[in-house]
């Protein structure tokens, strides 16, 4: 490439911009190259530390109409991370200024684009087979991220209905129904105020159902043909057709329902009074989570130890939670157990040890333990009539490394909030209350040395 090529001399500006609605990506949205004018480009990057730039056509669509924009490149090296729509004009968000008055060439991410034209496209057929009188689902609002789209729907669908849709919706791609893009003089009432048709029309897609395809599939050998045409027909009649859908829209499309592959109805959510949420996904994007899903349950079959597959997981699972239940259970009666016998050591301790009315401190703590333990080790110590006078009791449970529980309790309020304040100076603990302190630790990092200022605290308070 010469140097001439590689940097083109500007050329004069005397374009004006082609508006949305008539963009070369709306009407061309297979074009996947295309080279155009920079019309203008700002002097400094925005607080996105994008530049702004205002080409005089693009196959990169502008956000709109409940789609994401396009991303793209600008002469394959300066990218473009978003395009928005400003009334009828276009701004591309590029990483890089670009010189104005040049031809530039533009490439759009085509991955991106298919995947939004076929949500976009799915939408639009769910939406129009989910208003049929016998489902009387109206669209109020759909959503689109990266992941799975959504409807809302003025009342939610029955199971039954659902799968109905579903089977409909795949039996049209099957049947490979065009995408017609075409205009209208009237303004839709759901144009955004600052859109202003062009040329005084406003875009419509349109899907048509072909009642000659049904009545093919219905007569695959041809018998009644003639008799459909009056038979009196030389010649092929005028292809039958009903209107599946009929709807303003600026966005990009697939050009016939067989690029939608297919579309898979997911689940529903109750919103804002009798209204749902229905969620979907079509063509690559179903694809993709069959594959994630299927590699799940094949770790989740390895997890649960199921060789029998899905089909035993629920089992599986089920039994699974009876055997915790149970095992808790005894891992519960056994703690009793063990704190009973922890609380009359102490009970033995107390009265070989200490006069009444001294400060006495006693501490435990258990890694294998939590916090029900500590409280049923408190319960204990109430029955017996072990927490009074100047004794406190300061006892935690949990590993090392990862802490956890924490319970101090004494007669003595003042005593046992004091003693709690020392300890949180060198044990990272969080906690709080009146006569029983309890809280949560990160680790255990220091213990030993907050045992030793609580005792020196308890002590003192009985000098």
């Amino acid at each position: 490439m010469t140097p001439e090529a590689s940097n083109p001399a500007p050329i004069e500006n005397t374009k004006e911009q082609v508006p949305v609605g008539l963009l070369t990506c709306q009407h061309t949205p297979y074009l996947k190259h295309f080279t155009t004018t920079v019309l203008s480009c700002s002097k400094k990057p925005n607080k996105h530390k994008l530049y702004e730039v205002q080409l005089q056509d693009t196959i990169l669509f502008p956000e709109g109409g409940g789609q994401p924009c396009d991303y793209g490149t600008i002469n394959e090296s300066i990218q473009v991370k978003n395009v928005q729509r400003i009334g009828t004009s276009h701004v591309h968000h590029t990483t890089a200024p670009v010189d104005e008055g040049i031809e530039a060439r533009l490439d759009v991410d085509w991955p991106r684009r298919f995947d939004n034209m076929q949500q976009h496209s799915g939408q639009h057929l769910l939406s129009a087979v989910f208003e049929q009188p016998e489902f009387g689902c109206d669209t109020l609002a759909w959503g689109m991220n990266d992941k799975r789209c959504h409807v809302e729907l003025s009342k939610a669908p029955t199971p039954e209905q659902v799968q109905q849709v579903e089977d409909r919706l795949n039996l049209y791609i099957r049947r490979n129904y065009p995408v017609h893009v075409t205009f209208t003089e009237t303004r839709p009432p759901t144009m955004p105020k600052d859109y202003v048709g062009p040329n005084g029309v406003f875009r419509v897609i349109e899907i048509m159902e072909d009642l000659d395809t049904i009545a093919e599939e219905q007569d695959p050998l041809g018998q009644y043909h003639d008799q459909d045409n009056n038979n009196n027909s030389s010649t092929p009649s005028a292809r039958r057709l009903v209107r599946l859908d009929y709807n303003p829209c600026c966005g990009t499309h697939v050009k016939s329902l067989k690029d939608l592959q297919c579309i898979k109805i997911l689940h529903q959510e109750k919103i804002r009074g009798a209204n749902c949420r229905l969620f979907f996904v079509v063509g690559q994007r179903a694809l993709n989570l069959l594959q994630e899903t299927y590699q799940l349950t094949r770790e989740l079959g390895t997890v649960l130890a199921a060789p029998g597959g899905p089909e035993t997981y629920v089992e599986t699972v089920v039994k699974a939670q009876k055997q915790g239940k149970e095992s808790y259970k005894q891992c519960k009666n056994l703690y009793k157990e063990l704190a009973a016998y922890q609380v009359r050591d102490w009970a033995q301790e107390l009265k070989e040890k200490h006069e009444e009315g001294e400060g006495y401190l006693i501490k435990m703590h258990r890694e294998d333990a939590d916090m029900d333990y500590l409280v049923t080790v408190v319960a204990l110590l109430k029955e017996q009539e072990l927490i009074k006078g100047q004794r406190v009791f300061v006892l935690s449970a949990g590993e090392k490394k990862e802490g956890g529980a924490m319970i101090i309790t004494g007669q003595n309020e003042e005593l046992v909030k004091t003693v709690a304040a020392e300890v949180s100076k060198f044990v990272e603990v969080k906690g709080g209350g009146k006569g029983r302190w309890q809280g949560k630790s990160k680790s255990w990092k220091g213990l030993e040395t907050a045992w030793e200022a609580a005792e020196a605290v308890v002590k003192g308070a009985s000098a």
